[in-house]
């Protein structure tokens, strides 16, 4: 029992760390702003959402906008998980899809796109289903006490436009450890915005 805090303790640096990578990776691609990470101060607010039942919230790790071309100014919410196997992932990853579409009910005109990141793949024998609305109602009949009112009939109250809007909205991004270090330096990544940022002045 006397090690159960500092386990705790061990797991919650391992999801700053994951959430901070995660977000340094994203950034470089040049096409992401993460300027919500949890839990700095600001962001608790804008990830956190409530379950319709049961009293409890859920919040995601990472929050932002996406930049340039077809999707600038879209708004992401994102989940990281920093594992070194796949573990309870398949589990993560439903709850993940249940909180999506929650998120998506919710506030539909900032919900526009949802990302999992992981440093492990898993559920690979199903990994061309993984983000389809077939999958995303699996798991929101999983979590049906927290979605529905007790006694409801979840199978036929699920919004099966709901679970296709959160498909067509989901990115499934596996990294790794040698993946981070393929990134653009900070000087190069400069060069990019301020190119965009003379073309959207016509300049």
């Amino acid at each position: 029992m006397a090690n159960t805090p500092q386990r705790g303790e061990a797991l919650h640096d391992i999801g700053r760390e994951g959430a901070r990578r995660a977000k340094q990776w994203l950034e470089s691609t040049s096409r992401v702003d993460a300027c919500w990470v949890n839990p700095d101060k600001g962001a608790v607010q804008k990830l956190t959402f409530d379950w319709p039942e049961g009293g409890e919230s859920f919040s995601f790790d990472l929050g932002g906008k996406l930049r340039y071309g077809p999707i600038d100014g879209d708004l992401f919410y994102a989940e990281v998980k920093k594992y070194s196997a796949v573990g309870d992932l398949n589990t993560h990853y439903k709850a993940f899809l249940a909180k999506c579409y929650v998120t998506y009910q919710a506030v539909p005109r900032f919900a526009d796109h949802f990302m999992w990141v992981s440093w492990t793949p898993h559920g690979t024998s199903k990994w061309g289903v993984l983000t389809s609305a077939e999958m995303i109602k699996e798991a929101v009949l999983g979590h049906a006490a927290k979605i529905f009112q007790s006694g409801a009939d979840a199978d036929q109250l699920v919004d099966d436009e709901v679970c296709k809007a959160v498909s067509d909205r989901l990115w499934l991004l596996i990294l790794s450890d040698k993946q981070e270090t393929l990134v653009p330096a900070t000087e190069h990544l400069n060069l990019i915005h301020a190119h965009e940022l003379t073309k959207a002045a016509g300049l």
